[in-house]
Order: structure tokens, then sequence, then C-alpha cells
């Protein structure tokens, strides 16, 4: 049995082991955000149950069944992924979060037969439920975390362990996956297309779970048919049901013509190894015909075929390796400041890949203490430097601020230093909400982080679209109003030292090593 086989053969085992009231416990409690980096600490669910009965049930009093959620709107968060495209993520409506996940729960047995179907031989490594053989029957809290671990064991670990049995590997990925998902093509993967198209099968919401599924994503988002909020677990879950049957249906052509091949998935990332180009380029042709069914398309500009051993490694690993400041317990400036060069060289050679993270990421041990305490010139010169940082990898501002916090309470006897980095902070923080629909990422993390530190006080515009920052002003929850009393998603902003620090809210790199 190959490595990724004998993953997704645990991966099974462990989740039979969790009983699905803590699977849908944390589906509501753990999975409602987006991840860490998305949002800041106050967008925390403090309550949300599974309810005994769903909200919106199947009216079976008609001729034929009706089921007619109510219709909301995402309430949506970007940030610039390049200079002309944004990456957007969205959070559902309390109520209908809710259901997909009751409805999902009561028929858990199904969801499952789904996810791992036995003639299925693209082997996923990014189940988004934290399973671990260190914990079976419970679940951990960091989506994140485990995500970054299972693409790293894919990438360097199993795939480098099983490649010498093969000549080249082939690389893809979908176009605009989360975006392009047909709701319709949730049914489809679950019952089959040819079962839910017979006559009557469309709307029998009774009987068919991927219905109620479709129909309760389109009022997530307004009805609309294309696209799934990006970033909440229960999409991250509807895209695993869906692809699991895109690569059942893509296994077994390949299986038909003879190849031999391993491939494995992460999300919407694919990995094939096999003998030949020949090979490769009939596996890509049936995937994007099995991708067509689904009305998704593969990324033509990210598709390409290497030779083994090029393509298994992600080359800016090895690049970064002599800036890196993984094994150093203390660093000067000079030190802090070649790293931070190579950081740069590094990222524009491999742009988009995680250098700055794993940069931002060795600065501070494992217990969060920093690595560095400047003097006041170099300390300055080093804060300005992260905050240009910002721009290379707009995703890493909340791992920049984290840093700056521990700069603040390592040096907050000194008042004078104290004072000019608030001065910097609230220079950026004017100039951002001069735009705010266009700086909304930016300024919900800098409003929580100068609130929790009590930094200064913050004059606002005297209109503000973005209810995610009208919550943080107000320190109340300002969006999907009114709320059901017995569900709680918003964590108010305390006084200094009572909020939760930002590198332990985010912590990524730190649980990977651990």
């Amino acid at each position: 049995m190959s490595l990724p086989k004998e993953h997704t053969s645990e991966t099974k085992r462990l989740l039979k082991k969790v009983p699905t009231n803590i699977i849908g416990k944390w589906l509501l409690e753990e999975g409602y955000y987006p991840e860490q980096y998305v949002v800041p600490p106050s967008f925390k669910v403090k309550k949300f149950d599974l309810k005994a009965v769903p909200y919106f049930t199947v009216d079976t009093t008609g001729v034929q069944p009706k089921f007619d959620p109510l219709k909301s709107e995402l309430v949506n968060v970007s940030f610039p992924k390049t200079e002309l495209t944004d990456r957007t993520f969205g959070i559902i409506e309390p109520k209908i979060y809710h259901d997909i996940v009751w409805y999902l729960i009561n028929e858990w047995d199904l969801i499952i037969k789904t996810l791992f179907q036995r003639n299925n031989k693209i082997y996923s490594y990014s189940f988004p439920i934290p399973i671990t053989k260190n914990s079976e029957g419970i679940l951990g809290d960091l989506r994140a975390g485990r995500m970054i671990y299972e693409f790293l064991e894919m990438a360097e670990n199993d795939l480098v362990t099983e490649a010498y049995n093969y000549k080249y590997v082939l690389k893809t990925d979908i176009k605009n996956f989360y975006p392009s998902i047909y709701t319709h093509s949730i049914a489809w993967a679950i019952h089959t297309k040819e079962i839910i198209r017979k006559k009557g099968n469309r709307s029998d919401y009774t009987n068919f779970l991927g219905l109620k599924l479709d129909r309760l994503i389109q009022s997530a988002n307004d009805g609309c048919t294309n696209g799934i909020a990006i970033g909440p677990a229960i999409s991250d879950l509807i895209g695993e049901i869906i692809l699991s049957t895109v690569d059942t249906e893509c296994s077994k052509a390949i299986d038909k013509k003879g190849i031999d091949y391993l491939a494995v998935r992460f999300k919407d990332d694919y990995r094939f190894l096999c003998q030949s180009k020949q090979e490769a380029n009939f596996i890509i042709k049936t995937l994007q015909k099995q991708m067509a069914l689904f009305n998704l398309t593969l990324n033509e500009s990210k598709s390409q075929i290497d030779e083994l051993p090029e393509g298994l490694f992600r080359e800016w690993t090895a690049e970064y390796q002599p800036f890196s400041l993984k094994f150093k317990k203390k660093i000067s400036y000079k030190t802090f400041e070649n790293s931070f060069r190579g950081t740069l060289k590094v990222d524009k050679k491999f742009p988009g890949t995680g250098v700055v993270d794993r940069f931002l990421s060795e600065l501070y041990l494992k217990n969060n203490d920093l690595k560095f305490n400047f003097k006041d010139k170099d300390l300055l010169k080093s804060i300005s430097l992260l905050l240009m940082l910002k721009e290379r990898r707009n995703k890493s501002f909340p791992q920049i601020l984290g840093i700056i916090e521990k700069i603040i309470e390592t040096n907050k006897t000194k008042v004078r230093t104290i004072s000019k980095i608030s001065s910097l902070l609230e220079n950026l923080l004017n100039e951002k909400l001069k735009n705010i629909d266009d700086n909304q990422y930016d300024l919900i993390w800098l409003i929580y982080f100068i609130k929790s530190l009590n930094l200064f006080s913050i004059t606002y515009p005297p209109k503000i679209n973005s209810t995610l920052i009208k919550s943080l002003k107000n320190n109340k929850v300002e969006f999907f109003k009114p709320i059901p009393t017995d569900i709680k998603i918003f964590e108010t902003i305390k006084g200094v030292g009572k909020n939760i620090s930002l590198l332990n809210h985010l912590a990524l790199f730190k649980k990977v090593e651990e």
C-alpha cells in the first residue's frame, strides 16, 4: 500500500472514531469564521450549539416538497492577492450556517461514503476537520496548522518517498475553485447527476441531502448558484465532497487505460506521478473532462509536466535556507536585516510562496518571545521594514502586528519608544481610513490592535459601510442582526493585557513545528 493510500485510510479510520456531536460542535464553533489570519480575535464564536431541529425545514404539506430558507448576503473581507485580483473571504448568516452543519451531521454516514469512495485513487491531503493520531476520538481547533502540515507532508515526505517508481510529475490546479463551484453540483457529487435529474427528483428535498445543501448554500449567497463562501470550514468540506467524486470518476478513466500512476490532492492542487509525458497528457485531459462535468476548469497557466526529480520540491525553501533564522535563539539587527533582504530576493524570484510567512515566524521562539531586543533606532527601523514587508504579502499583516505587539510589550517601560511606535501606527491608520472600502482588511486588524493595546483614541469618519469595522468600533456584533440570543459570535475587546496575543491567535508555523 502506498503512503498516500495509507494516509487516506488512516484519515477515514480516525474520522469514524469521532462522535458526530463533536464534529458538529467543531464545525459550528471553530469552523464558522475563516482561518486565523483573515479576521482578528474579536470575531470568535463563544457559543453556537447544534439544536435538536434545524431552523429551516422541508415543507411537505403541498403536492411538491418546498424548502425555502431565508436569503442573506455574505459578509465579505478581502485583501489584494495580486495587483489586479483580490482574495475574498465570506462569513455566512448564522442560522443558515447552523442548518448546513445540521443536515450534514444528520446524514454523516452518507458524507463519509462520498468522501472516501472505494474506486478513488487520487488521495486527498486536505481534509478540513483536524483529526490526529495523538488524540483519537477528539478534535483540535487549528485548521490552518493542520492544513499546512498536511501539505508539507504530502509534498516533501509521502510523494518523495514513492517517486523512485516514476519518471514524471504532473502538477495542476483548478481555476478560481471556490468562486466557480456550481451549487447544483453538490447534489450531483453526493447522489450522481443521473439520479438528481430524473423526473421528480430535482425538487425532492425530503429524500436528497444534496438538494438541501444546494439551497442553503444559495440562500447564504443571496440566491446565487455560482460560488460558495471562501473560509468557513463547511465550504472546505463541500469542496472535498465535490472533488472526491470528480477524483473517483477520473481514477476510473485512468485505470481503464491501464496507466501506472500515483496521485495526491491538496484542496484544488493536484500532483500526479506517472511514467511518460504521453500518460501525463492523458491524465490532464481526463481531469479536464471530469471537471467540465461539474462546471469547473483547470488552470492552464499553472499546469506543468516535469521530469523527476524536478518538480517534487518547493524550490524557494532551498534558496531561503542561507537566510533562515530558524536555529538562532538571539539575533542582532545586522542579522535581522540580512535575513530580511534575503527574504525579499527569494520572494521576488518565487512570488506568492510562503517565504515571507516563514521569515516572520522565525523572528520569535515557540513561547512567542522575540529573538531580538534592538536599541531605539534599530528597533524603529525594524518596525518600518516589517510594515513594508506587508506590501509583498498582504496576508502577513496580522503576523507583523503580532510581532509589533511583542515589541511593545517588551519595551513598555520605554515611554519615548512606545510614543514613536504609536505615532507611526496612527499615521498608518489615518492614511488607511481615507479609503475604508479598499483597506477593510488592514483596518480591521489595525483597529483591533490599537484598541486591544489602548494605544490612542481613534477618530472614525462619519460614514462606515463595513459592518466588521462597525463591530470593532462599537465593540459588539453589527452584522446579521438580529442574531438568536443563544448564538454568540463576537468577543468584546477587553482591557490591556486581557486579550489573546496576536501570535497566539495566529499560531501557524509554531503548531507545525510542534
